[in-house]
């Protein structure tokens, strides 16, 4: 596939079923706003009522407060009152609307590109792509049949089948992680239309150094040193584990914080943890931070540890913590490991190996050396490889239109 860097300047439809809340807002608003930036126009098709470029800009690393109004307001209710097989029922027959806003779209306007990030049962898009010959690039963060969904499939072997038409007709797909690679093989796909392209970041938006000071004080942080996470907590984060590791290295006499930014299901268990070990004093819980004050929180962290993910998913704050320079230890999960190297870019210990991981920070909080090496590695690695600008560049070079 071409590397070159093409100029000519492309019409492009992004076409999407989101509702643009939280990091996928971000994904969409990055990837727009540089495919612009290299001289191309962008228009968004996203559902009625949703606009992910105004969403993004203020979204917190707890997505559940963005606020939603009118027709977005009417998705999230949706998106969580009603049971999974209608809510199925609605993404088979969201492709009549879309398929009519599409042709719309398409016959007022002459394209080069349609982007299109997946979602399921959603054939739209590779329909329109094949009617009306333009090429079809996909952005595909999750599949069919994986496991640590939020929303549990009713239908998955019928979804394959809109899933295979589908992949059958992109010019090229693009995932996250070589898991979901791996998993997209499987349904009879080329290898060579599959591209492995992490979440990356604006290399703008992490210049500079940030004065925490003030923020450091009202935490109470002391001459501690803060070990944390950010996001939005799942179960799949295994915070509850990094919380008996915590209390463990405590007992060992080390002079640590938990700091954990953001807020979610499991923020609950983890307060009760932190009290019944008696640590309270030692764990900080921020709650929601907005969007335009993570930087700042995220600052004050040491190391920063993610104890567990999702097998398929590239978290979006592992690049942030790359960009910060603060040193990450990470289990050995594909997509943290398509991106971070042990002893390089990162510490990677095995997975749910909890005796590790405890060892891990003891050995990486008594060794600035070796964490100053980790996040000048990351950080480099981070500004040549994994940059909004470069991933809007490879959409263009894998669309075949060169």
């Amino acid at each position: 596939m071409s590397n070159s860097h093409n100029t000519k300047s492309l019409k492009i439809l992004y076409h999407h079923r989101t509702q643009g809340r939280g990091a996928e807002g971000v994904h969409i608003t990055s990837i727009v706003n540089s495919l612009t930036a290299l001289g191309h126009q962008v228009t968004v098709l996203s559902p009625p009522g949703i606009d992910p470029l105004s969403n993004a800009g203020n979204a917190p690393v707890d997505k559940s407060i963005v606020k939603t109004t009118g027709v977005n307001s009417l998705w999230k209710f949706i998106s969580k009152n009603i049971p999974n097989f209608a809510f199925e029922l609605i993404e088979i027959f969201y492709n009549i609307p879309s398929l009519l806003r599409l042709n719309k779209e398409l016959s007022s306007s002459s394209y080069d590109l349609i982007y299109e990030r997946y979602a399921f049962y959603m054939i739209s898009g590779a329909f329109m792509a094949k009617r009306f010959q333009i090429p079809l690039v996909l952005e595909a963060n999750e599949v069919n049949g994986i496991k640590d969904r939020a929303r549990t499939q009713s239908f998955p072997s019928l979804c394959s089948k809109f899933e295979r038409y589908l992949f059958k007709n992109c010019t090229s797909i693009h995932t996250v992680s070589s898991y979901l690679k791996e998993m997209i093989k499987k349904q009879a796909i080329d290898e060579q239309k599959i591209e492995v392209v992490p979440n990356a970041i604006d290399p703008e938006k992490f210049s500079g150094d940030i004065d925490n000071s003030d923020l450091k004080e009202q935490l109470n942080i002391g001459e501690s040193l803060v070990i944390g996470f950010a996001g939005w907590f799942d179960d799949w984060d295994r915070l509850d584990l990094l919380v008996d590791v915590f209390n463990t290295l405590l007992s060992r006499n080390i002079d640590l914080k938990l700091m954990l930014i953001g807020d979610g299901v499991v923020l609950e268990t983890v307060r009760q943890m932190a009290k019944k070990y008696g640590i309270e004093d030692k764990v900080i819980l921020t709650g929601a931070v907005p969007r335009d004050k993570i930087q700042h929180y995220l600052s004050v962290l040491d190391l920063a540890v993610i104890t567990h993910s999702n097998e398929f998913g590239s978290p979006v704050v592992m690049f942030e913590f790359m960009g910060l320079k603060i040193p990450i230890i990470a289990p050995r999960l594909l997509p943290i490991t398509d991106v971070l190297e042990h002893n390089q870019t990162a510490i990677i210990f095995d997975t749910l190996h909890m005796t590790s991981l405890t060892d891990h920070i003891e050995q990486l909080s008594m060794n600035p050396e070796l964490q100053k090496k980790l996040s000048d590695n990351a950080y480099q690695l981070l500004m040549t490889k994994h940059t909004w600008l470069q991933n809007a560049q490879h959409i263009v070079d894998t669309s075949g239109i060169y």
